[in-house]
């Protein structure tokens, strides 16, 4: 057989023998990609339990009661309609509950009151009172407001909301699965550090909530461990 001829089988046979194995390393690229793919940021997002026709219908109301709404909310401090609510009768404490926006001032109404962003069970709470305690916190809408005393309705020179809720947000969403609630009550500190945040599972986020990056980072401290471990944030409420 000639040697050219020999030479050129030998071709096509590494060709048939090493395509099929180039051709599976390539579809597991995409899975290698994936898994390894990091975070770009901390997605930051509002709970907004109210929308133009109302209550959100995802939202379920498992109960009701009424009572005044006379102090900021301490799960979200800064946030212009978010309440410390306090029964009437029943001297529950809800925080935080959401004032709806189209709520006419200086009357009373309803506000929504829940445990978490991850809950859809709701308390429906009547006011007794006008919401009529003014908090330290800036108008967003006073800037868009036409005329002498704001700007135009389209301009972009919104103030930007009061930064004090995402300091410590009220819940957090991390890398890990766990989903955590900022505590507002007494707690526990460990090596000089509060226990901010209770989570589903049993753990707790330590400290403050390191911000400093695009992709916030928490010291989160699993149920039954003896040692911390930096845990990227997914995603942050308020």
């Amino acid at each position: 057989m000639p040697r050219l001829l020999l030479i050129a089988l030998a071709a096509m046979l590494a060709i048939v023998l090493i395509g099929p194995i180039a051709g599976i390393a390539q579809d597991a690229t995409p899975a290698a990609d994936s898994a390894t793919a990091s975070l770009a940021r901390t997605d930051v997002r509002h709970f907004l339990p109210y929308g133009l026709d109302g209550l959100n219908p995802e939202l379920t109301v498992v109960s009701e009661d009424s009572g005044v709404c006379a102090h900021e909310s301490l799960s979200i401090p800064g946030r212009p309609d978010a309440w410390d609510c306090i029964g009437g009768e029943s001297s529950a404490i809800y925080d935080p509950c959401f004032a709806d926006p189209f709520m006419i001032p200086d009357e009373t109404g309803n506000l929504v009151c829940v445990d978490s962003p991850f809950s859809t069970e709701i308390v429906r709470f009547t006011l007794t009172e006008p919401l009529s305690i003014e908090k330290d916190v800036d108008d967003p809408m006073a800037a868009a407001m036409p005329g002498p005393a704001g700007a135009d309705p389209m301009a972009t020179n919104v103030p930007e909301a009061d930064p004090e809720h995402w300091e410590l947000p009220w819940a957090l969403e991390l890398a890990n699965g766990e989903r955590c609630t900022l505590l507002t009550g007494a707690t526990a500190a460990f090596a000089g550090d509060r226990l901010n945040y209770g989570c589903e599972n049993g753990g707790y986020v330590l400290g403050e909530v390191n911000q400093e990056r695009p992709v916030w980072i928490v010291s989160y401290l699993a149920d039954g461990a003896f040692a911390t471990t930096l845990v990227e944030v997914v995603a942050a409420w308020a």
